[in-house]
């Protein structure tokens, strides 16, 4: 069986809702494990995907308390590069019906000079690509499920700090693949 990323894609969006950021991941790693067999796909399960994201899940809100920006906040982006940076930026409008990101390109939008998360997470899941040689196969679609808890988490933390604000998410690579968020 080849590995199949719109697959894995589809898988990540299905278990989103997983409240459970271990699981979630586990979840994911095994539909990529039924791909690509491969024994290490178990280090990738090893590591303390929940303890990072409460860590970082502050990060937005601290962001934009120190930065000012010249518009009410509608939606928010969190971009991923293809080696495992990940950033937020801030945007006047969302519309998460779309099926692309037009809204981000048509749209006022901030990009925090702090809006880059320092995760160790990401740099261990592209370490353990890179040692292990499953490359793409881990780094892409584990950098995507990871990323959508992160946000996930921040935009939780978000609507705590500001319940009366209805603002909307997505996540993904500024090469183009994503995944909705949504409103919350």
């Amino acid at each position: 069986m080849s590995f199949d990323f719109v697959k894995i894609f589809k898988e990540i969006d299905l278990h989103k809702n997983d409240l459970d950021i271990d699981n979630f991941m586990t979840t994911i790693i095994n539909h990529c494990h039924e791909m690509q067999p491969n024994k290490s796909w178990d280090l990738f399960k090893e590591l303390d995907y929940t303890t990072e994201v409460k860590s970082l899940a502050a990060h937005v809100i601290d962001s934009l308390e120190k930065e000012a920006f010249p518009f009410i906040e509608q939606g928010f982006w969190f971009g991923l590069s293809d080696n495992g940076y990940l950033y937020f930026a801030v945007s006047d409008q969302y519309i998460a019906e779309e099926d692309n990101l037009d809204w981000m390109s048509e749209a006022k939008t901030y990009y925090p000079e702090q809006g880059a998360f320092s995760s160790e997470i990401l740099r261990s899941i592209e370490d353990l690509a890179d040692e292990t040689e499953l490359d793409n196969y881990a780094e892409y679609p584990l950098f995507l499920a990871y990323a959508l808890k992160l946000a996930q988490a921040s935009m939780n933390h978000y609507k705590t700090a500001y319940p009366e604000r209805k603002v909307g998410y997505s996540i993904g690579y500024d090469s183009g693949d994503f995944i909705t968020g949504g409103w919350i």
